[in-house]
């Protein structure tokens, strides 16, 4: 995989955009504290995008990229953008700079980039350049006209409003699969259904009897947090309470209960799904799984009790074969066997907490995605949720953690289920994606 590997994930990419000599370069030079830049009065000095490494103020790196001026009126207008090498360059930012030309104020051409980069559902921020001049602090509410969240006003000359534009970037900047920035925890929330041996399992990873254990079914109510640090990174275990079929959930505090641990998956990055080996697959197991892809959560699939069958070949054999035929969604994700009574295999939870939580922060070149998805689209038609053929045109990975991929197509439909699963195999054959699940939306391309 090129640029989100088995690795570490692709770094924060910031792209500035906007028409020729607004200012892009001069403020290249400012974010990157370097002068590769060619700054000049002339348009369309810069032709090739430029990138090159750039840090905040708070020392946190990210890849800062110039691109030529966007000229929408050049050679068939949007369309000569859609050479690879031009859209690949804006597809691929995780923040998008429009950079404006205060001084010369909002322009018709201004407003048909930023139409065209809204397309793209990247995180776009307006940035009203050349304050130095009364013009342009005169005019600087006119940004505001182009409907961004966020606008900044800045010199890139003289370096007026950069820090308040270095702590917008440093504040869109991911957290990392370690917690950063902050020290926060990676959530990890351990669901199952009741008995199956959670909190032995979350006080075997601690080391401590921090959570009430007992052979009661349904003694864990509530969502309980364990912060656990091991070396240089944190975790937030969340043990929930088990989770019973909706028809055997009677009594309303139990009720609750579930409900509480549905919750503890919306805030979790990382699902730890434990059944009982000595007890098989239940159809609850697989429910479960359901609810952590259903709520987008990176998913590892943990047999506990494993002590209890390891001397029978023939049902450990059996197990592996449930697993693979009854999670039949997350058939790729990991599968740990593990005793929190003896302590085997524990000790790899967390490194596989930590690697699916990498592979949660996958981000795809979008020449690549888009050359993978037209080899697909050659074996199989793409066909949206009506059975009706797609035509699609262009693909765009809009968001990691998990990742979402925009699909550029002749009208606005959701995909065929079927066809959605064979581009996530597609997917999957390519790039590291064990335990995490991926999504795609189409929308209508103009």
């Amino acid at each position: 995989m090129t640029g989100a590997g088995a690795g570490d994930p692709r770094p924060f990419r910031v792209v500035l955009v906007g028409r020729p000599n607004v200012g892009k370069s001069a403020l290249f030079n400012r974010l990157a504290g370097t002068r590769r830049a060619l700054v000049h009065d002339r348009p369309g000095m810069t032709r090739d995008a430029l990138e090159g490494p750039a840090r905040t103020s708070g020392g946190r790196p990210y890849v800062l990229v110039d691109t030529g001026g966007l000229d929408l009126d050049a050679a068939g207008g949007f369309a000569a953008w859609t050479s690879e090498r031009a859209l690949t360059t804006v597809a691929d930012a995780d923040l998008i700079l429009l950079v404006l030309d205060g001084a010369a104020g909002l322009l018709p051409e201004d407003r048909r980039v930023a139409a065209k980069l809204r397309t793209l559902g990247k995180p776009v921020v307006a940035v009203w350049n050349k304050v130095d001049t009364r013009a342009a602090m005169e005019a600087e509410a006119e940004a505001h006209e182009l409907g961004f969240r966020e606008v900044v006003a800045v010199s890139a000359l003289h370096g007026t409003g950069q820090d308040d534009l270095d702590a917008l970037i440093e504040s869109r900047l991911p957290a990392g699969p370690d917690g950063e920035p902050g020290g926060e925890p990676i959530p990890v929330a351990v669901v199952g259904r009741p008995n199956v041996g959670k909190s032995s399992l979350v006080n075997a990873l601690v080391g401590a009897d921090r959570v009430m254990v007992s052979d009661i079914p349904g003694t864990t109510r509530d969502a309980i947090d364990v912060v656990l640090r091991k070396g240089e990174r944190s975790y937030l275990l969340v043990d929930t309470a088990g989770m019973r079929r909706k028809g055997k959930t009677t009594d309303s505090a139990e009720k609750l209960s579930v409900v509480a641990a549905r919750k503890s998956l919306e805030r979790a990055r990382v699902a730890v799904v434990v059944f009982d080996a000595s007890e098989g697959i239940t159809a609850q197991d697989a429910h479960i799984a359901g609810y952590a892809e259903e709520a987008g959560r990176a998913l590892l699939l943990v047999a506990n009790k494993w002590d209890l069958v390891e001397k029978d070949p023939s049902k450990t054999r059996q197990l592996r074969e449930d697993v693979r035929d009854r999670f039949v969604f997350t058939r790729t994700s990991l599968f740990l066997p593990v005793s929190a009574r003896t302590g085997r295999g524990v000790g790899k939870i967390l490194p596989e907490v930590d690697a699916v939580s990498r592979r949660f922060a996958a981000r795809f070149p979008t020449g690549e995605l888009n050359r993978l998805l037209r080899r697909a689209f050659e074996r199989q038609a793409p066909a949206g949720k009506s059975g009706r053929e797609l035509k699609i045109r262009y693909a765009v990975q809009v968001r990691s953690a998990p990742p979402l991929v925009r699909l550029f197509a002749d009208r606005a439909e959701k995909l065929h289920f079927s066809f959605e699963r064979f581009l996530q195999n597609r997917l999957r054959e390519a790039f590291p994606l064990d335990g995490v699940p991926v999504r795609f939306e189409v929308v209508r391309s103009d």
